[in-house]
């Protein structure tokens, strides 16, 4: 079999609507683009059809681990199952490959097929040969073929090439836009760009989020999003204001739908997993409609990671996992710095063959959970962020997807191994280990002023593991505004059955008592004084505030008693160190942004390791 000789041109004559099916061509060339940290690396391809070679070709971005696994070379001939063409200005074109089947490799095809010439010079003189193509007679090289949902039976990458994702993904869409039984052409995902304004995609929604608020100089305002994925990958969509209002109902997890319309922008990569280069922005143009058509496209799109290589993850980074929750702590509250609002959080401990590593799961995540705290779930995460406090921990965020028994091998492998044995297995904890590359390691506190932390322009943060020795139990707490956003001070008024809250202006019938716990801790090189508020403080106390002020109020031995039991207890905390001027006096201020109590058991495993590492070196 060799390659369809002038099918190039004809290609780039075609409608979209009339792409040759099926083509099969020669590459020439193989270039990694440069691209910043937050965007896929992308890999542009010289492609020829033995008379005319095209350098404006690209690889789908969920192709690029072929690029790594050298499976596309120089001189290879293959036939591109799937692709498109996106018009980037009057007269160019992008092709953009999504998949393609190998027919020969490089080795077997040695030279160069045909004398090529580049394509892009006849393409300058367009209108005339547009016009020679519509006086041809018949399909082009017997190739031409109308896609519609009867056609689109896929292709596949032959067994050679790695699925866009997971194991079960894999494309089956024929050569250009298909159409819809509605008559819609329909546009893959992947071949979005800036570059255009008229588009459809037919895609389900695997997340929806709730409706997020916000309010700033410029006005107040609302937005969603939501993930989308066809066959050839998946992007994000957000709606704003008016969009919300319409078409926020309209949408369900799970279910396909014809998206027309919007605008194809970069892609905030701090704040999604997902492969694209690129997120849509839906306008008041835009419309959403259920597609009622059968189609088979896949559910959800993961690229999970073993939980060991996280420890190579940088900080802040996006991942997909896949893990059984060993562990689950209780609910707690707390108040967000961003909002001043209490939220609620939970934390897990999820293990798989090769490591385990907390997690932390917040609002209705956290809530809902409840029922399946002793039951050792296998969940499967997309989008969980990378944090390097203690080690290695995970945050579920608003954005994240997780799903509980997922159906998935990858799931159903590692319930076999947990339930065969490997919940008694000694797994290594990636959370809470010290490791100097992470930035989670532990300083002694003696460290605070031989490194004179806190005394820069900005203030250090650092972790200590140091014994709470003392604590004041005086002004430990204060009557605070019980408004959500406000932690403002009340004054009790003269008639005492009302506290006055000068910064909201209002006069309120009760208050929520407030920590602010001032403790000297201390380890073997020295001791230091801290302030803790409310959440570090209630984990130091083991009690809540508003438990901890009822006793102060009727119940002194038991207020001593939560005093005494904290008392030389071992905590790891996070400080802030900050130098601060007060009364015209300069001093190093350490608060505690978090203080949790030391668990032995996983301590013990990382002393262990320890061990076993200098004992290897």
């Amino acid at each position: 079999m060799t390659v369809n000789t002038g099918i190039l041109k004809d290609i780039m004559l075609a409608e979209q609507d009339e792409l040759p099916v099926d083509p099969i061509l020669q590459i020439l060339g193989v270039k990694k683009l440069s691209s910043n940290k937050e965007s896929q690396d992308r890999v542009r391809l010289v492609i020829s059809d033995g008379e005319y070679y095209y350098t404006s070709s690209m690889l789908g971005t969920q192709l690029n681990d072929m690029v790594k696994d050298d499976f596309i070379e120089v001189k290879a001939i293959i036939k591109v199952k799937q692709y498109t063409c996106s018009i980037i200005q009057e007269n160019r074109k992008i092709l953009i490959v999504l998949d393609f089947e190998m027919v020969k490799t490089a080795t077997e095809q040695e030279t160069k097929v045909g004398d090529p010439v580049a394509l892009s010079d006849l393409l300058q003189n367009h209108e005339v040969l547009r016009n020679e193509l519509k006086a041809k007679k018949g399909p082009l090289n017997n190739n031409y073929v109308k896609p519609n949902s009867a056609t689109a039976n896929g292709g596949g990458l032959n067994g050679h090439a790695k699925p866009m994702t997971n194991k079960n993904f894999r494309p089956n869409t024929n050569a250009g836009p298909p159409q819809s039984a509605s008559g819609k052409n329909i546009f893959p995902i992947a071949s979005l760009t800036p570059y255009q304004n008229k588009w459809t995609i037919r895609a389900r929604v695997t997340n929806k989020s709730d409706i997020r608020h916000w309010s700033n100089q410029r006005g107040d305002g609302k937005l969603f999003s939501m993930d989308l994925v066809d066959h050839s990958g998946e992007i994000r969509a957000t709606g704003f204001n008016d969009v919300v209002d319409r078409v926020y109902d309209l949408i369900e997890k799970g279910k396909v739908y014809y998206i027309t319309r919007g605008s194809v922008k970069t892609a905030n990569k701090k704040y999604t997993s997902l492969k694209n280069d690129y997120e849509l922005s839906l306008s008041n143009d835009s419309e959403v409609e259920l597609c009622t058509d059968d189609c088979d496209l896949p559910d959800i799109n993961y690229d999970f990671r073993q939980i060991k290589d996280i420890e190579q993850v940088n900080k802040d980074a996006m991942i997909d996992i896949v893990g059984v929750v060993k562990s689950a702590a209780d609910v707690s509250q707390i108040t967000t710095k961003s909002t001043n609002r209490q939220v609620s959080k939970r934390d897990i401990t999820i293990v798989d063959q090769t490591a385990s590593i907390s997690a932390t799961l917040w609002g209705k995540d956290a809530e809902t959970y409840e029922e399946y705290v002793n039951a050792n779930p296998v969940i499967a995460i997309k989008g969980a962020k990378v944090s390097d406090f203690g080690g290695r921990s995970l945050s579920i965020l608003g954005s994240s997807v997780f799903n509980l028994n997922p159906d998935l091998p990858e799931a159903h492998e590692l319930r076999g191994w947990y339930d065969n044995g490997g919940n008694n297995e000694d797994i290594a904890s990636l959370s809470g280990q010290r490791n100097q590359m992470s930035g989670g390691s532990f300083k002694i506190i003696s460290q605070i002023k031989d490194e004179n932390l806190g005394m820069g322009e900005k203030a250090d943060y650092f972790n200590v593991r140091a014994h709470c020795v003392f604590m004041r139990k005086e002004n430990c707490m204060y009557k605070a505004c019980p408004s959500a956003e406000c932690n403002k001070k009340v004054i009790e008024e003269e008639d005492g059955t009302s506290y006055r809250c000068e910064k909201c202006d209002k006069n309120t019938p009760d208050f929520k008592y407030r920590l602010i716990l001032s403790s000297n801790i201390a380890d073997f090189s020295g001791n230091q004084w801290i302030t803790s508020f409310q959440e570090s403080a209630e984990a130091i106390l083991a009690t809540t505030a508003e438990q901890l002020g009822k006793c102060q109020q009727d119940d002194e031995v038991e207020f001593n008693r939560i005093f005494d039991d904290a008392s030389f207890k071992i905590y790891n905390f996070k400080i802030r160190a900050k130098m601060e001027t007060y009364q015209d006096e300069k001093r190093l201020k350490c608060s505690a942004v978090s203080a949790q109590p030391i668990n032995f058991r996983q301590e013990s495993k990382r002393l262990l390791d320890s061990i076993k590492q200098m004992e290897g070196m």
